[in-house]
């Protein structure tokens, strides 16, 4: 029965996506004149293994391209040609074409077969051109041919004749015994190429289970001789190879052999062969790290099961409070051990769901450099707290508004060389990317080291567009005009801006993510965007409060502290409503029943409480009738099951059931500061 190759492909097409990211940044990365031996492997490796995946399920165009493309790597990781300029352009290229194939492939739109055409034509000439060596030789080692000793189990559907069969044309490869299942004897051969035990491997696992096949890896050749081992049915102790590593069935990690037996190889091995022998492990230790591949909605899911659980734990809470504590101290002993229990358990989940946000960043140097060559800019970009974890959801969402704010930095911000020297400043101009926590947020900055913003250009642009832009505004208020839709300040359209489409859309992306987006500028010194997010949408602490009947939800970390006002702290400003005067400042009053129309609501401070929030660079003071408690609350979408609501973000369900709407600060500090204004 041959086995249906198509259940696979999901897999290949993750880890074609994952090799084709790490060839573009390792190639990004290295010093051309000088690169790392490792790298060049690396690159290579990874050619490899998307030819040989794409040759298996028989995406032929793939196969056809990284055919060529391995064939240069090859030439360059030996030194027999020097890794140029125009190669890493024309490498890089591969790689895009190589994701709009592996896009087709998915399903995703049609690849582009004259461009596809036309890369390797170019790709032909120069392997066909003569090669200029490297200066840097390849180390006697490296050119060796590896002997790979394979012994692979029987499998139900799966042709092993055909895989070997496949591995033959890379090598010479001979089976010294043919599997048999009834007598449970795998198959072994001996195979003899340039191939290294990692590129077999991963060639090997996208038909074979991991636990099911195993490779030793010699130098040089062996006597046949030394497989007795694999002759008998019967399990025998395992031989002691010289200088080998074993590679356990993923194929993706060299482990060292087990203590005891690399007490008898050191005792034999020469110190060169010692020295062989290291390599191969050293390098493994970096690579062995295991990981499953999970689809998305399974753990939405168990996201979405954990959030029930809490709210069940929340009404148990709720009900127990009513209970004398002495009469029922094992019951709410039991419901202390499960509050505390379903947050540890919610947090395990939610990390689950996290990811480092250099799946963001790392796709940035190649813009970076793309994008200032096409400007005639040089541009140095450093990336900084890459390992900061991001909901996925949040990432899927940050790569267009980052991707903007990056553009608008080359091509507003950071001058031209010659504008930088006259200026007195470093021809090469610095664009930094950080990501770090800061309280219950995470912070994402986009900074430069360029012109800085025109006050007066921006509102100079700003009147002639219809805004009002007095020049009382603040440095904060006149930055945040950029985000005006249809606001540009570019002096003509290109392709890299100039439309006036862009900043206001990055704004209400941030924005729909629960987040908010601040700028800091001086002029010649630079610019830094600062995106504020939320660790998570889905599960929050809050702050509910009464408003006359109805209960709400405010998001804890907005909160910065609540009071009840004495009638002297109240003024009323003529046209702008009620002030409170807290430690020498005055912050606007919101009465939140008179916001959402509650008509049983209270509306004089005195005899409320305000609870005072900050929003972006502002703070304003809520009016609520009433603090109820701190607590948890699962996170449920508005939009999905009514619609959008002003100043509501979401709702929640309470420990009683009841549902309670959860307040949108910055949407209402943005309607309070319309008010104001249009007064």
């Amino acid at each position: 029965m041959a086995i249906d190759m198509s259940q696979f492909h999901q897999v290949f097409f993750d880890e074609a996506d994952e090799h084709l990211s790490s060839m573009e940044s390792l190639l990004l990365g290295m010093d051309q004149s000088c690169p790392q031996q490792e790298d060049l492997h690396a690159v290579f490796r990874a050619a490899h293994s998307i030819k040989g995946g794409a040759a298996t399920f028989g995406f032929a165009d793939m196969a056809d391209l990284t055919h060529v493309l391995e064939g240069l790597l090859d030439e360059v990781r030996r030194g027999a040609r020097a890794l140029s300029s125009d190669l890493v352009d024309l490498v890089l290229r591969a790689k895009d074409v190589l994701y709009g194939m592996l896009a087709a492939h998915k399903g995703k739109g049609e690849a582009d077969a004259a461009q596809a055409g036309e890369l390797k034509a170019q790709l032909e000439a120069l392997a066909a051109a003569p090669a200029e060596a490297a200066a840097r030789r390849a180390a006697p080692e490296e050119a060796r041919h590896w002997t790979l000793y394979l012994e692979i189990d029987v499998v139900d559907g799966v042709d092993i004749d055909a895989l070997l069969e496949s591995l033959a044309e890379h090598g010479d490869l001979s089976v010294v015994q043919r599997g048999e299942e009834a007598d449970k004897l795998p198959w072994v051969a001996v195979f003899t190429s340039q191939l290294d035990a990692a590129e077999v491997a991963e060639s090997l696992a996208f038909a074979l289970p991991q636990e099911r096949f195993r490779i030793n890896v010699d130098h040089g050749v062996e006597e046949e001789g030394s497989f007795g081992l694999f002759l008998e049915a019967e399990p025998e102790p395992e031989p002691e190879p010289d200088a080998s590593v074993w590679l356990e069935g993923d194929g993706f990690g060299l482990f060292e052999p087990p203590p005891a037996e690399a007490a008898k190889r050191d005792e034999t091995l020469s110190p060169a062969q010692e020295s062989d022998a290291a390599k191969p492990a050293a390098r493994g230790g970096a690579l062995s790290e295991s990981s499953i591949r999970v689809n998305i909605d399974k753990v939405d899911l168990l996201l979405n099961l954990v959030g029930e659980l809490v709210i069940t734990q929340s009404m148990l809470t709720q009900s127990g409070a009513g209970l004398d504590p002495v009469e029922h101290e094992r019951l709410l002993g039991g419901i202390g051990a499960l509050q505390r229990n379903a947050r540890e358990l919610q947090e395990a989940v939610m990390s689950i769901r996290m990811t480092p946000i250099a799946f963001v960043f790392n796709r940035f140097p190649r813009v970076v450099r793309d994008l200032a060559g096409r400007l005639g800019k040089r541009v140095e970009l450093t990336m900084m707290g890459e390992s900061t974890e991001l909901d996925k959801g949040f990432i899927e969402k940050l790569s267009d508004p980052l991707t903007h704010l990056v553009r608008n930095s080359l091509d507003h911000g950071i001058e031209s060389p010659e504008a930088r020297q006259a200026g007195g400043k470093d021809p090469v101009g610095r664009l930094t990317l950080r990501a770090f926590h800061q309280g219950s947020n995470i912070v994402i900055e986009v900074s430069d080291d360029g012109a800085g913003l025109n006050r007066e250009r921006i509102l100079a642009k700003a009147r002639q567009g219809g805004l009002a832009a007095p020049d009382s505004l603040s440095d904060a208020e006149v930055w945040n005009l950029i985000f005006e839709a249809g606001f540009s300040t570019a002096a003509e359209v290109t392709e890299v801006s100039g439309r006036g489409v862009g900043m206001d859309v990055v704004k209400r992306n941030i924005q729909s993510m629960g987040g908010r987006v601040e700028i800091d500028s001086m002029a010649d010194i630079g610019t830094t965007i600062s995106i504020h997010l939320p660790l998570t949408l889905a599960i929050m602490d809050g702050m509910s409060v009464r408003i006359g009947a109805e209960t709400y939800v405010m998001p804890l970390g907005a909160v910065l502290e609540s009071l009840q006002p004495a009638p002297d702290d109240i003024k009323t400003v003529a046209a702008r409503g009620m002030v409170v005067g807290i430690r020498g400042e005055y912050l606007p009053i919101v009465p939140l029943g008179r916001f959402f129309s509650i008509p049983e609501a209270k509306q004089a401070p005195s005899e409320a409480i305000l609870v005072i929030v900050e929003a972006g660079n502002s703070r304003l003071a809520l009016l609520v009738d009433d603090l109820i408690g701190q607590q948890q609350f699962v996170v449920k979408n508005l939009e999905t099951n009514y619609r959008k609501v002003d100043g509501i973000s979401g709702a929640t369900i309470l420990g009683d059931g009841q549902v309670a709407l959860i307040l949108d600060i910055a949407a209402i500090a943005r309607h309070n500061q319309r008010m104001a204004l249009d007064a």
